[in-house]
């Protein structure tokens, strides 16, 4: 291979590696998806390996039919790593957490998560 191709090919390689490093995922929840909490849970703790903005958050209470969404408070406009959502003491059921964010590249990402709040 010439000189050059191997340098456009090397080009290429390195910025798809950092093109896709720039993306954020959800690497933690508080609480974790599937766990089970004791009520009047009032934060949710969401940790990405990336900086994002966090652009939505829905809490919903029982998902499927007849969902309640729950109120949270007040979403970050900083971009950030970690976020915490304030809602209302979470009484007993199952509820499904799901987040939509952008990151510093403009790339949206989104995410879901489920957790069950006991009746004890």
């Amino acid at each position: 291979m010439k000189p050059l191709r191997l340098s456009l090919l090397a080009f290429a390689i390195a910025m798809s590696g950092s093109h896709a490093f720039a993306h954020s995922k959800m690497n933690k929840s508080v609480p974790k998806d599937g766990e089970t909490v004791a009520a009047g849970l009032s934060q949710i703790e969401l940790k990405f390996t990336n900086d994002l903005r966090l652009t939505l958050a829905k809490i919903l209470r029982e998902p499927g039919q007849g969902a309640e969404e729950i109120a949270v408070t007040r979403i970050p406009k900083a971009f950030t790593s970690n976020v915490i959502l304030s809602v209302p003491p979470l009484q007993a059921g199952d509820y499904k957490v799901t987040w939509t964010g952008v990151g510093k590249d403009g790339h949206v990402m989104n995410g879901n998560f489920t957790f069950t709040v006991s009746a004890e």
